[in-house]
């Protein structure tokens, strides 16, 4: 081995240490972002054959580094919107144009034009895009609100998650839910039915355009049979808009312009009958102008809690409630367990607006670093696999997403994976083999100089 070889091992040292020392002070340096993933740095020794075959392993080293992908510490934030993956996978985000306020890539989503990233400190931007601390948008699947459904599908047809608009959502009852006790004591009419004579009930409703509406139920008892049943029968007994104006012809005071809504029949006990016991008892209501059709839900046959009964001596008060959502009473969006993002609406009604994947990698390990906390894929990374969160007991189909086991913890951030004792450790194993090889520089250059003495 000559001057040269010790020379150029040394100056290799040197570049493969300084290469490492600079990877150790970014993992320091970041030991508080979130979602950040330490690199390691590794080293190789260069090993060169000549036209022989001989192999001559004293040529130097090479420096490479490797990302650590295991997990870090999760934290609650409080922040609804926040979420940290436990398990495998990666959220994918990508780039927002600052000009025009929209995706830089908007027109081509593919594993060129996302990242991987576990940084999920995600909060709306002044546009109502999800986006985190990188200022890179959270990416998902775009489902209808009224229903939860939407389609699963590729990469091209995600798009960022945005809350815009949330303020004026609005629908219309299309559910309703009745909980009653009918008076068991009340006579059968015989002659003219009254508002006396009747029992009433005022249903509230939400209209098309997010307003408040009602409308107005009689329930009328027609027979009573000596064995303890006995029949009763609803009345639609008008209907009151947004505006306060009655909805078609009906008036609650003239018991002529009430329209029936059928026949109610009760046990002895004072349920329902008339079907299979439990199943669901119903009635189909079409209030008419901006009010759209509604199922109006009874409670079950045959049961004394959550339905309506005319149970003697029991008055439990009215219990009712309807689907429809009035404008303006969003109160914020969450990041659930399984991978959607729901918006939250007044009075605990909730509404998933999009569906967010796991996406996987075959080796994680060989990902491109764009920066700490995103990565890209690469040629031994192998393409962009999406899964979901959670469990997929309600999806069937050889087209339905597959799950990793992974889930998200809601409302907490993953913290950054740097132990910082063992970057200490490191740092000074990287500054001992720094200084031996700087030693062996200058041991070279002084061999060469007592070389030229000599010569001299």
């Amino acid at each position: 081995m000559g001057i040269t070889t010790i020379f150029n091992n040394g100056v290799l040292g040197l570049t493969a240490q300084n290469r490492a020392l600079g990877t150790i002070s970014n993992n320091i340096a970041n030991a508080s972002t979130s979602g950040f993933k330490a690199s390691e740095t590794q080293f190789a020794d260069f090993v060169l054959g000549d036209r022989t075959g001989n192999k001559d392993p004293g040529n130097g080293v090479r420096a490479f580094e490797r990302l650590d992908h295991s997990g870090g510490t999760v934290t609650q934030t409080g922040v609804t919107t926040n979420a940290a993956i436990v398990g495998n996978g990666f959220f994918l985000v990508q780039d927002l144009d600052a000009q025009t306020g929209t995706t830089a890539t908007a027109t081509r989503t593919s594993d060129d034009s996302v990242f991987l990233t576990r940084s999920g400190d995600f909060s709306p931007d002044k546009e109502g895009r999800l986006v985190n601390g990188a200022g890179k948008a959270l990416m998902g699947f775009k489902l209808d609100p009224a229903s939860g459904t939407g389609s699963f599908g590729s990469l091209s047809s995600m798009t960022p998650v945005s809350l815009s608009g949330l303020q004026d959502y609005r629908e219309a009852s299309t559910q309703a839910s009745l909980n009653l006790n009918l008076p068991y004591d009340q006579e059968p009419v015989t002659g003219p039915i009254t508002t006396a004579n009747t029992t009433g009930v005022v249903l509230n409703m939400v209209d098309k355009n997010g307003a408040d509406g009602a409308m107005a139920l009689r329930f009328v008892k027609t027979g009573q049979a000596e064995d303890g049943t006995s029949t009763w029968q609803v009345f639609n007994a008008g209907v009151i808009g947004a505006d306060g104006k009655p909805v078609g012809n009906g008036n609650v005071n003239d018991p002529t312009t009430w329209q029936s809504l059928g026949t109610l029949n009760f046990a002895r006990n004072g349920t329902l009958t008339g079907g299979p016991t439990g199943s669901p008892a119903t009635l189909t209501l079409n209030p008419g102008g901006d009010f759209a059709q509604t199922t109006l839900d009874l409670g079950s046959y045959g049961k004394m809690t959550n339905s309506i009964t005319t149970i003697a001596g029991m008055d439990l008060g009215i219990v009712q409630g309807n689907n429809g959502i009035r404008a303006g009473t969003y109160q914020g969006a969450e990041l659930t367990e399984d991978g959607f993002v729901a918006a939250n609406f007044q009075g605990g009604k909730q509404r998933y607006i999009y569906r967010i994947p796991d996406a996987t990698v075959i080796n994680p390990t060989d990902l491109e670093s764009v920066s700490g906390t995103m990565f890209r894929t690469s040629a031994n990374s192998g393409a962009i696999r999406l899964n979901s969160f959670g469990n997929l007991t309600n999806e069937t189909g050889t087209s339905a997403p597959k799950t990793v086991g992974a889930s998200l913890s809601t409302a907490s951030v993953e913290g950054s994976n740097v132990k910082i004792e063992e970057q200490f450790t490191t740092l000074i194993q990287a500054q001992r083999t720094y200084s031996a090889a700087s030693k062996l520089v200058s041991t070279a250059d002084e061999m060469t100089t007592t070389t030229i003495t000599l010569k001299s």
